[in-house]
């Protein structure tokens, strides 16, 4: 049983290793398949973005395009939200989800919106833009648990082989591995 357990301990160290250095990689690819689909859109924030003229290809000019997107809806709409917006033009001006009060086109259609559908637009393009900074993110999290996993696997490892060195004086000798006291001369 004295032996069986530094081996377990070396397996265990070695199994939390491997997962380490997997999540690891699972977290670069994602980072770098997040970042080739935004580069791929070719998108470059406008100059009044918080990080202007830049190619979108991280989390953070994410996050500057999707807020100076909402930047520029909000000024469109004039503040307006597309759940707050009227379907249809209204008679008189400004909106209405009311047909009946609704603008008619020469065939007495309801005029739709056409602000509704910037504001559509911008929330459907904030949406994506802000799933790409969060993925990001989330990425960089499961890289950084990656890492801190390979190195608990690695610590639980060395501490199976010093276990083991102890209780077995071969493996001691073949791995050149003596006590702190026999080295300081204790």
């Amino acid at each position: 049983m004295r032996k069986a357990i530094p081996i377990l301990l070396v397996i265990v160290g070695l199994g939390f290793l491997a997962g380490g250095v997997y999540a690891t990689m699972r977290g670069l690819d994602a980072r770098n398949e997040v970042r080739a689909q935004l580069l791929a859109q070719n998108i470059t924030t406008p100059e009044d973005a918080a990080i202007p003229n830049a190619r979108v290809d991280d989390a953070e000019t994410a996050h500057a395009m999707a807020n100076i997107i909402g930047v520029h809806a909000s000024e469109a709409t004039g503040g307006a939200t597309y759940a707050e917006m009227g379907r249809f033009l209204a008679e008189g001006g400004g909106d209405t989800s009311d047909e009946a009060l609704a603008l008619k086109d020469e065939e007495g259609n309801p005029v739709a919106n056409p602000l509704r559908n910037v504001a559509f637009q911008a929330t459907a393009l904030q949406t994506s833009l802000h799933t790409s900074h969060m993925a990001f993110n989330v990425a960089d999290l499961v890289i950084g648990i990656g890492l801190f996993i390979a190195v608990v696997g690695l610590v639980v490892a060395g501490i199976g082989v010093a276990f083991g060195a102890l209780v077995n004086p071969g493996l001691s000798r073949r791995l050149q591995l003596a006590p702190v006291t026999a080295q300081i001369g204790v």
